[in-house]
C-alpha cells in the first residue's frame, strides 16, 4: 500500500512537470530565479517549444475536419484541423483554458504561423525563430529538465512489437504502445516491491497484474488522426524521439487518466 502512494505521487509530480512547463511556456507563471525566465521572453519560449515539437505532434496526412477529444483526468482537451491556408493548415488545440493556434507546413512540418491564448484571454504572439536560434533554445530546455530530475525514474521509452486491445470511451482499438525503460534505481524500487508483495503471500499472477496495472504505457492507433497535445509532447521531451515509430493518434495513457472520447472517421 505505501507504495502504491509512492507510485501515485511520482505520477502527480510528473503530471505537474508537464502542466507547468506548458504553463511557463504561455507566459502564465514566471520565477525570478529561473533561468530561462530571465534569458527569454515568453513569445520566445513558446514559439521554441511550438517549432520544435512538430514532426513529433502531427501526422503528414492531416486534412481539414480531422480532430481528437480527450478527457484528461476532469479536464477536457481538443485538438481539430479548422481550415488551409498559404500552404499550411491551422491547427486549435483546447485543452484546460488555453487555446493555442498553429498555422503548419505538414509536408515540410514547418511553423508558419502561431498564437495562444491563456486564461485571462489574453494572446501572445509566436513569431517562428531561426534554426539556430531554435537550437540554442531547445539545448537550454534539455539542460533545465536534466537538473530538474527528468531522467531520473526513465532512461528511454520504447515501442513494443506486441499490440494490446484498448477500450475507451470513443471505441475499441488495436492498439500499438510505447512503455518505458527504467533506470537502475527504480528498478531496484520495482524488486523491493515484489518482494513485498512476495512476502504477504501474493501469486506470481498477482504479482504480475500488480506491476502490469502501475506500469505507464502509451496507446496508439493507425485509425485515430495524429494529432497529440503540446501537454503530451513537453512531458515526453527527453524521449521524443521515440514517437517517430508510432503511427496513428493517441488512444490512451492510463497514468495521466487520458482517454480518447471522440475522433474524426469514428464510427457511429
Amino acid at each position: 500500500m505505501v507504495e502504491k502512494t509512492r507510485c501515485e505521487r511520482n505520477r502527480e509530480r510528473f503530471c505537474r512537470l508537464a502542466m507547468i512547463t506548458l504553463a511557463m511556456l504561455m507566459g502564465l507563471i514566471g520565477s525570478a530565479n529561473d533561468l530561462l525566465a530571465q534569458e527569454l521572453s515568453e513569445e520566445v519560449k513558446m514559439a521554441a517549444m511550438m517549432q520544435y515539437t512538430l514532426e513529433y505532434r502531427f501526422g503528414k496526412d492531416l486534412k481539414v475536419g480531422d480532430f481528437v477529444k480527450y478527457q484528461l483526468g476532469e479536464e477536457e482537451g481538443e485538438l481539430k484541423v479548422t481550415k488551409q491556408e498559404k500552404g499550411g493548415v491551422w491547427i486549435v488545440e483546447d485543452c484546460a483554458g488555453m487555446k493555442i493556434h498553429l498555422l503548419v507546413d505538414l509536408k515540410r512540418m514547418k511553423l508558419l504561423k502561431g498564437f495562444g491564448f491563456d486564461e485571462k484571454g489574453e494572446k501572445r504572439e509566436a513569431t517562428p525563430l531561426s534554426d539556430k536560434k531554435l537550437a540554442e533554445v531547445i539545448a537550454m530546455f534539455k539542460n533545465q529538465m536534466e537538473q530538474e530530475g527528468a531522467y531520473s525514474q526513465y532512461v528511454s521509452w520504447k515501442k513494443c512489437e506486441e499490440t494490446e486491445k484498448v477500450d475507451v470511451p470513443a471505441g475499441s482499438f488495436t492498439c500499438s504502445y510505447l512503455e518505458p525503460e527504467y533506470s537502475e534505481q527504480h528498478k531496484k524500487q520495482i524488486e523491493d516491491y515484489i518482494k513485498l508483495l512476495q512476502e504477504h503471500g501474493k501469486s506470481d499472477a498477482e504479482i504480475d497484474a500488480e506491476i502490469s496495472k502501475n506500469e505507464p504505457r502509451l496507446y496508439f492507433s493507425k485509425d485515430v488522426p495524429k494529432l497529440l497535445s503540446m501537454q503530451i509532447a513537453i512531458g515526453w521531451m527527453p524521449w521524443i524521439d521515440v514517437f517517430k515509430e508510432v503511427k496513428g493518434g493517441l488512444v490512451k495513457v492510463p497514468h495521466m487518466q487520458l482517454e480518447l472520447k471522440a475522433y474524426s472517421g469514428q464510427k457511429k
